[in-house]
């Protein structure tokens, strides 16, 4: 048994011997607990799932979700989802509704999502640490080359600059990142947001709010008229979004913005689909940023595995980046709204770095594994699928 256990296993102990809800001391004192687990082994993401006998509890670490200690008893599972729900302002009598929340715990901020499940409610709380997250470009893990063609991107007057990935590849950390480079006193910068999840001061930073018709669209249109220079919208989720979003950048405006696509050509691509003219599109794309987060090895043990990084071999992440920049051809490329596997093969032509190109150099420089970069990427890149992980590379 190990020390997380043991505690839970007194604090369940404690529960047997007090009144039953949400503010019982043993219930606090559980809550508190997982609280500060979450913190102290550096969780992304805390979840509490109830199933038929019990409630297991998962961290999210360095991406991965992991038990670190024991199930909690079912009979638990409305005292300790009531007592996350009202530190977090939610209903506590809607436990049939999925709900929102966020909790300030010193310099952390949690976002608290409910959602009904057979019989009690599932809870994934989001842990941003607003202390330690405040990266700038050099601690993103940009190669040389891909850190100076970022730098020159980002600092153009005027255009688009389009962040890509899955959820949780760490491109809301590269736009802060951006963002706290390019805030000085000459600039003016607004942000729209949901959620804002970094404070920046010098920043004028605006939450979405869909329920009094702030939208992503409806903010960004109206902050066309306050004599911006930079202008960052969190994600361009629709059409509309879309349109506006490249009309800012047509009017002057450096825009960043980010979007869900695998790769940067099928960002552009997907701009496309939306609706997006080909002529407008190509008159104020920069360049794309296509991101994921891989493991790397523990510096503790150097990847065998140690108390420090909890036997995995790996302790923290860095990013893999491929950065098109938008040239004059490959702008006539995107006038001529070519095929995605046009643009594909056009940019590896022309010398696009890939991120499979990225993570061959991380490799090679003892950052991290074949097999954690072919658990990233799934297999989709040809180049680690014939590698193995004997490959002297």
């Amino acid at each position: 048994m190990n020390d997380f256990d043991e505690q839970i296993r007194k604090l369940i102990h404690m529960e047997r011997h007090n009144f039953a809800g949400s503010s019982s001391r043993a219930i606090v004192e559980l809550v508190n607990f997982l609280f500060d687990v979450a913190i102290k082994m550096r969780a992304s993401d805390l979840h509490i799932e109830p199933f038929e006998k019990s409630l297991r509890v998962r961290y999210r670490i360095d991406g991965q979700l992991q038990e670190l200690h024991q199930s909690l008893p079912l009979n638990l599972a409305e005292a300790l989802t009531s007592r996350i729900k009202i530190l977090a302002r939610m209903d506590t009598t809607a436990a049939f509704l999925p709900l929102d929340g966020a909790i300030r715990l010193d310099n952390v901020e949690m976002r608290v999502a409910s959602m009904p499940s057979d019989g009690a409610e599932s809870l994934t709380i989001r842990l941003l640490n607003l202390s330690s997250e405040l990266h700038n470009l050099k601690e993103l893990g940009f190669s040389a080359a891909n850190e100076k063609i970022f730098r020159q991107m980002i600092n153009s007057a005027s255009g688009m600059i389009i962040l890509t990935g899955p959820m949780n590849s760490g491109k809301s950390t590269t736009l802060y990142a951006a963002l706290r480079e390019l805030n000085q006193p000459t600039r003016s910068i607004m942000t729209l947001e949901d959620p804002i999840e970094q404070r920046v001061e010098g920043i004028s930073q605006v939450q979405v709010n869909e329920k009094t018709g702030l939208t992503f669209a409806a903010g960004l249109r109206s902050m066309l008229r306050m004599d911006c220079n930079v202008l960052m919208v969190g994600e361009v989720r629709d059409a509309e979004t879309a349109k506006i979003a490249v009309r800012a950048a047509l009017t002057g405006h450096l825009l960043f913005t980010t979007l869900h696509a695998n790769d940067s050509c099928s960002a552009v691509f997907r701009m496309l689909e939306m609706g997006v003219e080909p002529y407008l599109l190509a008159a104020t794309l920069n360049c794309v940023v296509a991101q994921r987060l891989i493991r790397k090895i523990c510096t503790h043990c150097g990847g065998k595995g140690c108390e420090n990084c909890r036997g995995t071999g790996y302790r923290g992440r860095i990013a893999l980046h491929e950065i098109l920049r938008v040239d004059k051809n490959f702008r006539q490329l995107i006038r001529n709204n070519r095929n995605l596997d046009e643009m594909k093969n056009f940019a590896l032509e022309s010398g696009l770095k890939t991120l499979a190109d990225d993570a061959t150099e991380k490799i090679r420089a003892g950052l991290t594994t074949i097999k954690e970069v072919r658990r990233v990427l799934n297999g989709t890149e040809e180049k680690f699928c014939l590698m193995n992980e004997k490959s002297p590379l």
